[in-house]
């Protein structure tokens, strides 16, 4: 069997830790390979920085009644739609619709606790969101 080479570079993003990948011996016995890439690197703080965006647009349309604040917590748990949909246990277009302030609005304490857990807040946090 072929090795494969394996980037070793530091990755400033994972504060010092490495993550592992898993590979073949020559003897074809599976081994653990600490590795880093400067591209996953880059990746990663695109993503980051996306989400940051992300939030901040979602502050503007909270403060304009268009956005609820479950909107800028999936955000700020750097979620998309379909991740969060399926932390709390919901279809997407239902999540969708809760992140309308209009909606939001008319959610009970049951619903919001679901989201509350998801985020690892209280449901107070939600309720009382201020901007």
């Amino acid at each position: 069997m072929q090795k494969i080479e394996v980037p070793k570079e530091e990755n400033k993003i994972l504060e010092g830790h490495q993550k592992v990948m898993y590979s073949t011996d020559e003897k074809g016995d599976f081994q653990r390979i600490n590795y880093g890439s400067s591209v996953e690197e880059f990746a990663t703080q695109v993503a980051v920085e996306e989400y940051e965006v992300l939030k901040v647009e979602s502050l503007e349309n909270i403060k304009k009644g268009l956005s609820s604040p479950i909107e800028y917590f999936m955000f700020e748990n750097r979620m998309d739609l379909p991740t969060l949909a399926s932390v709390v246990e919901m279809f997407q277009f239902r999540v969708k619709r809760h992140l309308k302030m209009k909606h939001f609005k008319k959610l009970n304490d049951k619903i919001l606790s679901k989201y509350a857990q998801a985020f690892n807040i209280k449901i107070e946090e939600l309720k009382d969101f201020k901007v």
